[in-house]
């Protein structure tokens, strides 16, 4: 069954979104605009915070039971559906005297009558839920230090973590960079953020004030339950033991009294799985205790998880959802490819897989890391008396050095900092060897393949293991290959279908839609230009008593509303004709207005004075409230009048030096269609070559531009005379690149940015400026320039506009040149950009 309350809260969610966020702080609508600017985090990512401050903002930040009684509030029929019940028991409490009350009962029955929000948020590996998590928390740090009486933000966060190897992963909540997310007026805020990782028993936890994040497996602060011990256990009690208990207590303490607490739960699927059933039920315990005996109570509980399935089941709560199989589809995740083994001995087994490993991926890197294929073993004894000797036997065979073996399990601890460095440009070792590591938390992206022949004891194991070589990397072109004995594969399908809703079958057909890359700084650029300022100073000159109201300029047909009428209609040919009616009906709109309702309506339009205003009216001496209510077109006339007596507009204009950076606030993603990702070029897929890729991929918006820019790069390589060439048409946004002109746009009807396509710098100080266009655009660009007679409502070209927008700058640059090429895949058009670029070269700035 569908979960009915997810796609209505998404769509709620949705609408929120593209109406601009109505109803959320101004705080909220500031950092929400920030991350869609500066574009770093994922669109599941933007889609779970969005939800997130929904729900708190939105509808209060309740329970999750109260929370679908508000989203349904108007329609108990999808209410009804949303409890799951059958169509008699709906039938039934629909008609039902006590039905409200009954609802209720379901309701709480279904969210498991918790009195304190808790919601799952489950998106699928490498769509970023840890960042995610440390985003929400900085988010109600932010909040709650603007709005300190607001209960609904959190002052304080806890995080439980199902072990010790994900509290390192964890880690990245502290390093992450949050100017990426928070606007500069409260990047400051972050210095009063305070982090406390519990990796040990031993760690102390002394938590000061307000804004920390308390990092811990649960284990280590868990509600302990108390049981009697003779004598002679206490008295030959474990000191350490002892010790260790004490320092629990006291983290238990120590969190009980934070103000505003909000517990992240990590991996969530463990709280809500049947494997953990002891260690679920006393972490859910410790939270009730904090919530009932803190301080304050709980202001939430936030699960976050990659499976939302419990046997197939869709985990209640769950109230945003990013799949594995979406995953694959947007680009965020790998393609896979499934190879299943039957009847093949260990042998034969490991031969075939590392053959086709070579043979994929070989040596060729991946953003300068070395492709990684990952072995698990079931056990220490197999992997070293078995899967080791074959692995290095058959890597000999081929000639590969053994010293690309990494075997890393618990008696083979002083390998730890070499699979810490995995995902690193230095990293000399591809075949990795584990037992009981590198499942949930290891975020590797240079791993491209998974092996596991040996049935393992735990079947979630093989869910975790043999899915670790999803994560994209580069331009997510690389698929996947996961190896898997017969037996592994069916466990394998099952756990996909139990925990993902999806299987094996399905993944291997799941095709790419979108592809998500990263673009990164490889040469920081930056240019100093002048640029002429104006600044427009108002100036009021005139006295209340000296501005006179010209009633003679008064046309009452200018304003009056009105309806004209225009129809569709079929002529005798009967051909569609569009018949606009000449005759106007006036439209009677008459309010009421006091004077001083006149006054402030005035005073919202003018920003001058009530008094001064009031003053004003009362010098005219007219009966102005019987003229405005009669027509309300006068208040226009008087906003108009009033602006045009007070102020005198001065311009003063200033030329600056500016410098320009053509790499700001990177990395950052963008979402490329499959269709045009032939469009996307990295570095590393080009001829070795120094010019060009200050950012790395560029991204073309045409076959065009992505030829003009092969065809540059090799005529110019040998030239001394050229330092470098720049595509700054793939990123058009101010908050990346501060390379671009404002004109006159005349499709708009207001000024524009423009960002060129591509920037030729020559050692002579010159630049040269090429804009890349169709041939299509070619006939309406010549006829502009051959009509313009120097006025705005001459323009009607937009190509034409953009390169006016560029003269105007270069009358203050002189140093820079612009060219428009057509058509510049032809080798002609090309040839004659080349002689423009000479002709740069030899000039003098």
């Amino acid at each position: 069954m569908e979960n009915t309350l997810l796609q209505t809260l998404n769509q709620k969610v949705r609408e929120w979104s593209d109406k601009g966020y109505k109803g959320a702080y101004k705080e909220t609508l500031n950092i929400l605009n920030h991350i869609k600017r500066v574009g770093y985090l994922h669109k599941p990512q933007i889609e779970a915070l969005e939800t997130y401050i929904y729900l708190k903002e939105i509808t209060n930040n309740e329970p999750l039971y109260k929370t679908v009684n508000h989203i349904y509030k108007d329609d108990p029929q999808k209410l009804l559906l949303s409890l799951g019940l059958s169509q008699q028991e709906a039938l039934t409490i629909a008609f039902d005297r006590q039905r409200d009350e009954k609802i209720n009962e379901k309701l709480r029955e279904k969210y498991n009558g918790l009195d304190y929000p808790n919601q799952v948020y489950a998106l699928t590996m490498g769509a970023g839920k840890t960042i995610l998590m440390g985003v929400m928390m900085i988010y109600d740090f932010v909040l709650s230090f603007y709005h300190p009486e607001d209960k609904r933000f959190g002052k304080n966060a806890l995080i439980f973590a199902p072990d010790t190897t994900i509290i390192d992963s964890l880690k990245e909540i502290k390093t992450f960079d949050y100017t990426r997310v928070l606007p500069k007026e409260y990047q400051s805020f972050i210095l009063n953020v305070k982090y406390y990782y519990l990796e040990t028993p031993e760690t102390p936890l002394n938590p000061i004030g307000n804004y920390n994040i308390i990092v811990s497996n649960s284990q280590k602060i868990i509600l302990k339950t108390r049981h009697k011990e003779d004598l002679q256990a206490k008295l030959f009690r474990d000191m350490s033991l002892l010790k260790s208990k004490a320092i629990e207590n006291k983290r238990l303490q120590a969190i009980r009294e934070l103000n505003d607490l909000i517990v992240f739960v990590d991996e969530a699927h463990h709280s809500f799985g049947t494997t953990l059933e002891g260690t679920l039920k006393k972490t859910k315990e410790t939270i009730n205790y904090i919530h009932t005996e803190g301080k304050t109570p709980v202001v939430a509980v936030i699960n976050l998880t990659g499976t939302p399935y419990v046997n197939n089941k869709m985990i209640s709560d769950v109230v945003y959802h990013f799949g594995l199989k979406q995953g694959v589809e947007k680009g965020i995740l790998k393609q896979i490819r499934f190879f299943e083994y039957g009847n093949v001995r260990t042998e034969g087994f490991i031969e075939d897989v590392i053959d086709k490993f070579w043979n994929e991926y070989g040596e060729n890197r991946l953003e300068g890391k070395l492709p990684k294929i990952a072995f698990y073993s079931a056990n220490i004894e197999d992997l070293q008396s078995e899967l080791r000797p074959l692995i290095e036997k058959i890597l000999i065979q081929k000639n590969i050095s053994t010293e690309k073996v990494l075997e890393y399990h618990t008696k083979a601890e002083a390998s730890k900092e070499e699979f810490r460095v995995l995902d690193t440009d230095d990293s000399k070792k591809q075949f990795i060897l584990l037992v009981g590591k590198g499942t949930e938390g290891w975020n590797c992206r240079s791993l491209v393949s998974c092996a596991l022949y040996r049935k393992p004891q735990s079947s979630i194991f093989v869910l975790q293991s043999s899915t670790r070589c999803l994560r994209s990397i580069a331009d997510n072109s690389t698929i996947a290959s996961i190896f898997l004995s017969q037996d592994n594969a069916k466990i394998l399908d099952k756990e996909l279908k139990n925990n993902f809703s999806t299987s094996i079958e399905e993944l291997k057909n799941q095709e790419q839609k979108d592809i998500e890359h990263t673009l990164t700084v490889e040469k920081k650029k930056k240019l100093m230009v002048k640029k002429l300022i104006k600044e427009i100073i108002s100036r009021q000159i005139k006295k209340p008593n000296e501005i006179k109201i010209n009633w003679n300029e008064f046309n009452a047909e200018k304003y009056e509303a009105y309806i004209s009428q225009r129809d569709i209609v079929l002529t005798e040919g009967q051909e569609a004709k569009y018949i606009t009616k000449l005759q106007k009906e006036k439209v009677k709109i008459a309010s009421t207005y006091t004077f001083y309702e006149i006054v402030e309506l005035i005073n919202r339009y003018t920003h001058l004075p009530c008094l001064f205003i009031s003053e004003v009216l009362k010098a005219n001496g007219q009966d102005i409230v019987g003229k405005v209510s009669n027509n309300n077109g006068v208040l226009v006339f008087l906003i108009e009048q009033i602006i045009r007596a007070s102020f005198q507009y001065d311009e003063k204009t200033e030329t600056v030096e500016e410098e320009l950076e053509l790499t700001k606030r990177y990395p950052f993603k963008i979402s490329v269609n499959q269709s045009k990702n032939s469009l996307v070029v990295y570095k590393q897929q080009e001829d070795k070559n120094n010019l060009g890729f200050h950012i790395n991929p560029y991204n073309f918006d045409s076959l065009d531009e992505k030829s003009l820019f092969s065809y540059l790069r090799e005529v110019l390589d040998k030239d001394e005379a050229i330092v470098d060439i720049y595509f700054t048409g793939g990123v058009t946004d101010q908050v990346h690149n501060d390379f671009f002109f404002e004109y006159y746009s005349p499709q708009n009807k207001r000024i524009a940015k423009y960002f060129p396509d591509f920037l030729i710098e020559t050692t002579k100080g010159r630049f040269l400026v090429v804009e890349v266009k169709a041939n299509s655009e070619k006939l309406s660009y010549e006829q502009n320039k051959k009509t313009y007679q120097g006025k705005k409502d001459d323009l009607f070209d937009e190509v034409f506009a953009k390169e006016l927008g560029f003269m105007d700058f270069k009358k203050l640059n002189g140093a820079f040149d612009y060219h428009i090429i057509f058509d510049a895949g032809l080798q002609q058009q090309q040839t004659l950009l080349y002689k423009s670029i000479e002709s740069c070269i030899t000039e003098k700035p």
